[in-house]
C-alpha cells in the first residue's frame, strides 16, 4: 500500500512538474544538435538518466517530507491479520486505540491513555526479559 502510495505521488509529480520540461526537450534536441543517428541516441540516453535521477530522488526524498509518520500526530503501533479482518493499533495524539477493520465494517476494541499503553509495554517488556523457570 505504501509503495503504491510513493508510486502514484511519483506519477503525479512527473506528469504535472515535467510535462513542460519533457514537451520541449525534442524540439531542443532537434534545433540544436546535428541529427546524427548516434548522437541522437546519445542525447535520448542522457535525458533518460537525468530523468531517472529526477524520479529516485522524488522517490526517496518528498514521501518523507510530507509522511504523517514526521510529525507524529498518527502513527500504526502494529497490525494483525485474521483471516479477511486486520486488526490495528493506532496512536492517535494522546491516545492509543486498538479496532478491528474487514468487510462488514470496523469496531473499536479499546481505547487507553499513552500512559497506560506505555506501562502496559514495560510490564511486557520485563515479562520477557525475565528467564525461563
Amino acid at each position: 500500500m505504501l509503495i503504491y502510495a510513493r508510486l502514484r505521488a511519483l506519477g503525479l509529480f512527473l506528469s504535472g512538474a515535467l510535462a513542460p520540461f519533457v514537451s520541449l526537450v525534442p524540439a531542443w534536441a532537434a534545433s540544436e544538435f546535428d541529427a546524427a543517428f548516434t548522437g541522437y541516441v546519445l542525447r535520448m540516453a542522457l535525458a533518460v538518466i537525468v530523468l531517472g535521477g529526477v524520479g529516485y530522488a522524488a522517490v526517496k526524498l518528498l514521501p518523507g517530507m510530507f509522511s504523517a509518520r514526521g510529525r507524529g500526530h498518527v502513527r500504526v503501533l502494529g497490525m494483525q491479520n485474521i483471516g479477511r479482518e486486520m486488526i490495528y493499533i493506532v496512536k492517535t495524539g494522546p491516545e492509543v486505540t486498538a479496532f478491528v477493520s474487514g468487510r462488514a465494517g470496523s469496531t473499536v476494541l479499546g481505547r487507553w491513555s499513552l500512559e497506560e499503553w506505555d506501562d502496559y509495554e514495560a510490564a511486557a517488556d520485563a515479562r520477557e526479559a525475565r528467564p525461563a523457570e
